[in-house]
């Protein structure tokens, strides 16, 4: 088994920052690993656990052209290639949840094409860390079973989604938003639009997993009256649904709150 690892690469989920959320054979991988690849900063904390002759590199990523996705030559992939190809045991890390964002399936496109086997290591999402940490009750049994994950860092429809996602939320669903901060005002405004109620919850949480966590609790129209400023650092992950409330606050969370414009009223 231990020559098979050897000759793959392992794609680990980081969870969202707290190295006690990796999964025990993730946080194996990482201690095993001879060579660890990285690109986001968030996973840094779980580095902790490499072994002091790991070598620790930070790769700069490489934007892709809009639907091109990853290539050959990209950095990441030229770098994993040339330590598998010495016969290194090579360590991808990745934040959260490996697929979640797709961005790990377009490198393992890339590496089926390459001929490079690979095993996936589950991490845990922030969204998910988040809903366990403040027990969020993100679906009801025989009332709700959905629970939709957007990546909302760029709106290219029109909010065509989003108005999708309201008519979930009218069901019981809730609503998960990553990277969704630049465009919550257009959000917030679409659900509105697509009769979503104004006392609709909405759980923020900052930095999930982190020693500097932090959380608001409010309500759609709430934050929409608002115009949306909370002091919370990214990255964010909102929570929106009828069933949505904080049950429980992690120690040390500091929570925050939604800010009227001085000139209201």
């Amino acid at each position: 088994m231990e020559g098979q690892e050897r000759n793959r690469v392992l794609i680990v989920g980081a969870g969202p920052g707290d190295p006690e959320l990796l999964t025990v054979r993730g946080a194996s991988a990482i201690r095993e690993a001879e060579v660890i690849f990285y690109d986001c900063r968030t996973v840094e904390p779980v580095l902790l656990l490499a072994s002091e002759r790991a070598a620790v590199v930070r790769v700069d990523r490489s934007p892709y052209e809009t639907g091109q996705g990853c290539r050959e030559e990209t950095p990441m992939i030229v770098a994993i290639r040339e330590h598998i190809q010495r016969g290194l045991r090579v360590v991808r890390l990745k934040t959260g949840d490996p697929t979640l964002f797709g961005g790990e399936v377009d490198e393992c496109d890339v590496l089926d094409r390459l001929d490079i086997p690979y095993t996936v290591i589950p991490g845990v999402s922030a969204g998910a860390a988040a809903a366990s940490a403040y027990a969020l009750p993100i679906s009801r049994k025989f009332e709700s079973d959905a629970v939709l994950n957007i990546i909302a860092a760029a709106i290219t429809d029109d909010f065509a989604l989003i108005r999708d996602a309201a008519r979930l939320l009218g069901h019981g669903a809730t609503v998960v938003l990553y990277m969704a901060t630049a465009n919550l005002p257009g959000i917030l405004r679409t659900f509105r639009e697509a009769g979503v109620p104004d006392a609709m919850p909405v759980v923020a949480v900052s930095k999930a997993g982190w020693p500097d966590e932090a959380f608001a609790r409010t309500t759609l129209g709430e934050l929409t009256a608002a115009g949306c400023p909370i002091a919370l650092l990214e990255p964010v992950v909102y929570h929106i649904g009828r069933y949505v409330r904080v049950r429980n606050v992690p120690a040390g969370s500091q929570e925050f709150f939604v800010k009227a414009p001085e000139n209201a009223g």
